[in-house]
């Protein structure tokens, strides 16, 4: 566990064989993890994945944070035969992602995040599985469905796979239906009850979350990343980039050009 106070985030691109939560207070900017970048605020809590390769980016690069909290543990560390660990290490192997959690679970845990700082190892441990155990509640009520059959949710799971795995070309709407075996307007209704958002605009959010990763993480000609997000023209690609980030593609790119060292940017 490391706690460091008064000191301005690093932006260094890395990643560990480990699980790892990482609490930001006092600081504003973007926050990269794996292909997602996303801005964060004066408060924030992510549990990130082992092998998520991650960064935190502070919009003034300068100014110190008030604090940063980072904790890592193994990945086996709750495998035993205790019933609340058991709990834990069950969640935790089912993450497919890591989780970035709501400012009222980050300042719910704060203080017991602080804490761990000046106590034991046995200590630490206890508090871990509390903060985690408050966590796991958060991140399960969050994602629980309100409206669709869970059934019909397990069928989408098999359509988002296919549409996570490649964003250049993504299956029609009736396609997408066949591969669910649902009618068009069940999985159209499942996507806006248990997603929030239409099919179209879950497919867009992908295709914008992987141009942001590219354009942040790469030198690559806009051109390129256009295709590789999905887009056969430019210009189009330009315009839908505005559209949904308020900046052109060279705009936000720019933001970034100063790291390029720091990160090992691919060409």
């Amino acid at each position: 566990m490391k706690h460091i106070k008064q000191s301005p985030l690093l932006f260094e691109w890395h990643q560990h064989d480990c699980y790892e939560l990482i609490l930001t207070l006092g600081a504003t900017g973007k926050r990269f993890i794996a292909d997602d970048v996303h801005a964060f605020e004066d408060v924030d809590l992510a549990l990130l994945l082992p092998g998520e390769p991650h960064t935190w980016d502070n919009k003034d690069q300068q100014a110190p944070v008030g604090d940063v909290v980072v904790v890592l543990w193994p990945k086996a560390l709750f495998a035993v035969n205790i019933n609340e660990f058991e709990a834990l290490q069950t969640w935790l192997e089912g993450l497919e992602y890591g989780c970035v959690f709501s400012r009222e679970s980050a300042l719910k845990v704060k203080e017991l995040l602080l804490e761990m700082g000046d106590a034991n190892a046995l200590k630490k441990l206890t508090l871990l599985s509390e903060v985690l155990s408050l966590l796991m509640r958060a991140q399960i009520e969050k994602e629980i469905p309100f409206n669709a059959s869970s059934r019909h949710v397990t069928r989408v799971t098999t359509v988002l796979e296919v549409l996570n795995k490649d964003v250049t070309r993504f299956p029609s709407l009736s396609e997408a239906a066949v591969l669910a075996n649902l009618s068009i307007s069940t999985l159209k209704r499942v996507f806006k009850d248990s997603l929030g958002v239409s099919y179209s605009q879950y497919c867009e959010q992908l295709r914008l979350k992987r141009a942001r990763h590219l354009l942040a993480t790469t030198s690559l000609p806009i051109s390129v990343v256009a295709q590789q997000c999905g887009f056969n023209s430019s210009a189009y690609f330009n315009q839908f980039y505005k559209k949904h980030e308020n900046m052109t593609p060279s705009r936000f790119r720019m933001q970034f050009a100063w790291r390029k060292r720091v990160m090992g940017v691919k060409k």
